[in-house]
């Protein structure tokens, strides 16, 4: 686990330096503690023909810790790596690799030197072979470098893993025609200017290129989502590069290719399982991805909730190793503290646990976490899991967690709903007006009461399925996205959203809705919201964080179980029956509590000078780019306990906060 950066220069108009490499070196400091690297391809040379290339590693060390393994790596023939993440099965793959290159001098015992080899011997096809989360860049040297590079030169490998755990954004540059002379238009057809790739959207912050420019249609995802989907950010010129995707660049070309799609992960549709089949194997792949990422050279430990997904990761590490180190944290408030049932799971598997109790400092952790993303970020529960890496790291390098069983078996209430929904609408139609009287006599409350939640669900069944689903996942309503925008030059153009609503009206017709909704979060929430917040919350504090329930071939078998092997009889069917004899059996019939924070009540409290002095600053976001007026209101009506708009005023919040660190 790592942060990885670069710069390619295919134009005498920006020179990579030492210095521009430094600072982005700088920004990504925070991931990793343990070593800094930086290449040049033109160091001590400045008449070497374009392109320019400059690399830069920082290296949490986790395999091969010793300085054989630090990066910028080379194989001494001409290909340069620069690698966050880990490959589980770079063992496996050595063996293959060794007689494929019998001349080759192994230098290393870790997963790097492989993966460079890796793409030696199969080229960009090298990476439907790897087990793992990654986001790496390979140079390949040209090997005539007296002449001008020609079209069809291809020497960058851009690659991001299959699912999103590891971040990878890119910063493109094309030059005007009159930079370019006869000859280069000539050979290099339609050049790119200048690229810069990097782990973090910060390490752009000091490249005087990069369009830093706000994105105007980004305001408007964001305060529908709380977060920016793929491919885009908060900034004009900086791209987020997809999940499951690698790409090639030369002085003529960008070739991109997608080599898994989360949304539709199997490659064909595989056959019905009976039920009997389909729990071992949910059992059989659950202990095999949780047994492969094991794989460190460090100290490694669990995150653990006591919920059903982080009590089975910590019941399969116990199966591999006997001594397991588990970590949870609690707070005041009950209704957010699960530390007594991590605990109690922790006592049944014979953990060694520690439990946390976070009473933080609230305005120094969200300022923090607020740099730490890059850009806005308003999902509050990354809060506990940055306080959860801070203590988790005091003890481990390496924490392994249940991020991701959700969305692959099935737990979250909103797939029972719109399956009732579903059926609700295909029999007869639904009154609106009645159902939203309900909802509004039932609104109110806190946000994780019956009440509220069943208010919720009324207020969804007057709309049909694939609408339902985007009300119960949005962060704003399109009437509260209007009002913050009104008289603003911020378009109510959609980025993103409309993939949402598409996807699952698409898939929904074709049978099962359910699975739909499913594939939609896998490809859509997974990568922008909860693997975003995982990686950034816990890199801060050079934590690696891994996730078994994104293996893929997990991912691809879970994809295909049927609704009713997922749901029937509650959620998560299938972990339930493969894991039930293993575990304390409250586990699995507590309700869901999410990893939450009570920033609902703090707004009315501690936080609420913060609050108010940040959104309705002279200088603040919400001043300058929305409707103060929209903006009053959503506090008034919290402050006042009429509508709970807790999420949507975090949301703001860390909005105004990047806009501060960015100033």
């Amino acid at each position: 686990m790592c942060g990885i950066a670069g710069i390619i220069s295919w134009s005498t108009k920006h020179r990579v330096t030492r210095e521009s490499l430094a600072a982005m070196s700088d920004r990504i400091a925070h991931r990793g503690p343990d070593g800094a690297g930086l290449w040049l391809n033109h160091d001590n040379e400045p008449t070497r023909p374009l392109p320019q290339v400059g690399l830069v590693h920082r290296r949490l060390a986790i395999l091969d810790p010793e300085p054989r393994s630090n990066q910028p790596f080379t194989d001494g023939r001409g290909r340069w790596i620069v690698f966050n993440g880990e490959i589980y099965n770079f063992r496996e793959l050595r063996k293959e690799l060794e007689p494929l290159l019998p001349d080759y001098a192994w230098k290393t015992t870790g997963d790097t030197e492989v993966l460079l080899a890796s793409y030696a011997a199969w080229g960009e096809h090298c990476i439907d072979r790897l087990r793992g989360m990654f986001a790496f860049a390979i140079w390949t040297e040209p090997k005539k470098e007296s002449r001008p590079l020609i079209k069809g030169d291809a020497i960058l490998f851009l690659a991001r893993d299959r699912m999103g755990q590891k971040p990878l954004y890119v910063a493109v540059a094309q030059p005007d025609e009159a930079e370019m002379s006869q000859d280069q238009a000539e050979h290099m057809g339609n050049p790119l200017h200048a690229l810069a790739f990097a782990s973090e959207i910060g390490a752009f912050r000091d490249l005087g290129w990069v369009n830093h420019a706000i994105k105007p249609a980004a305001v408007a995802e964001y305060l529908r989502w709380g977060y920016i989907g793929t491919p885009y950010t908060m900034y004009e010129g900086i791209s987020e590069f997809y999940p499951g995707s690698t790409a090639t660049y030369g002085v003529d070309q960008r070739g991109t290719r997608f080599y898994f799609s989360a949304k539709r992960p199997w490659k064909e549709v595989p056959p019905a399982l009976e039920d009997a089949s389909a729990v071992k194997l949910t059992r059989d792949h659950v202990l095999r991805a949780v047994r492969e990422q094991m794989v460190s050279d460090v100290p490694i430990g669990c995150f653990l909730s006591g919920g059903v997904d982080s009590s089975i990761v910590a019941l399969a590490m116990k199966r591999c190793a006997g001594d397991v180190r588990t970590f949870s944290i609690g707070f005041d408030d009950p209704r957010y503290d699960e530390s007594a049932y991590a605990a109690e799971v922790a006592k049944h598997l014979g953990t060694r646990h520690e439990r946390f109790t976070v009473r933080p400092n609230l305005a120094d952790s969200l300022a923090e976490l607020s740099r730490g993303f890059g850009q806005p970020f308003g999902d509050s529960s990354a809060l506990p899991t940055y306080w959860l890496s801070i203590m988790t790291r005091a003890e481990v390098k390496v924490a392994l967690s249940g991020d991701g069983g959700d969305e692959m078996f099935g737990g979250y209430d909103r797939y029972r709903a719109i399956r009732m929904i579903d059926r609700l609408h295909r029999r007869l139609p639904v009154p609106s007006a009645l159902t939203g009287t309900i909802a509004r006599l039932l609104g109110g409350g806190h946000p994780k009461s019956r009440r509220a939640r069943l208010a919720r669900l009324v207020g969804a069944m007057q709309h049909p399925p694939h609408e339902a689903y985007s009300r119960m996942t949005r962060l704003m309503s399109e009437d509260q996205v209007e009002a913050l925008l009104a008289g603003t030059a911020h378009p109510l153009t959609r980025l993103f959203s409309d993939r949402v609503a598409d996807s699952v009206k698409t898939a929904g017709s074709m049978g099962d809705i359910v699975r739909a909704v499913m594939s939609t979060d896998r490809s859509q929430y997974l990568p922008g919201d909860l693997l975003t917040k995982v990686d950034r919350a816990s890199m801060l504090h050079a934590l690696e964080v891994r996730s078994p329930f994104m293996d893929h071939e997990l991912v691809r078998f879970a994809a295909a179980l049927t609704t009713s092997q997922l749901l029937a009889g509650g959620p998560k069917r299938m972990l339930r029956q493969a894991f039930a004899a293993d575990l304390p059996a409250s586990v699995f019939s507590r309700k869901k509590m999410g990893f939450a924070v009570p920033i609902g009540d703090w707004f009315r409290g501690e936080l609420r000078s913060m609050l108010q002095d940040t959104l309705f600053a002279n200088d603040s976001f919400a001043t300058r780019h929305l409707n103060l007026e929209a903006v009053k209101q959503l506090m008034e009506e919290h402050q006042q306990s009429r509508v709970d708009h807790s999420q949507r005023l975090y949301a703001l919040l860390m909005l105004e906060l990047w806009w501060q660190s960015n100033r």
